[in-house]
């Protein structure tokens, strides 16, 4: 599997992964110390929603989109990090730690594949 098929993978499933945090981070937001705020709520759909469209620009090697990825993969990554540190729930704390870890995979690949690109 070359390195542009992990990267499309990774951000995919760190899209998908924003999106499918809401419902949780709602329901921690009513019922939980050290909630999750609504603007971080927002963020975390506005994320998945942008690391999503940035697909298929990512795909064809657009610039634009591989700086837009490593923007959106570090503000999720600095938002993971502060998801850690305030202790919403467990299952908000673990996911965060894995955000975090996979942000950090994906700046690599997009910052590796933009010097280098892999051989489709």
């Amino acid at each position: 599997m070359n390195r542009n098929k992990m990267l499309l993978g990774l951000m995919a499933v760190l899209g998908l992964g924003d999106l499918a945090l809401v419902p949780f981070m709602i329901h921690a937001n009513t019922t939980t110390h050290g909630t999750p705020p609504a603007p971080a709520i927002v963020v975390s759909v506005l994320l998945g929603i942008i690391t999503l469209a940035v697909l298929p620009g990512i795909r064809d090697g657009k610039r634009w989109a591989r700086i837009t990825g490593v923007v959106v993969r570090v503000v999720d990554l600095v938002s993971g990090l502060l998801g850690i540190g305030a202790h919403p729930s467990t299952l908000l704390a673990v996911t965060g730690g894995i955000v975090a870890v996979g942000s950090v995979a994906a700046v690599a690949l997009l910052v590796v594949s933009a010097r280098r690109p892999a051989l489709a």
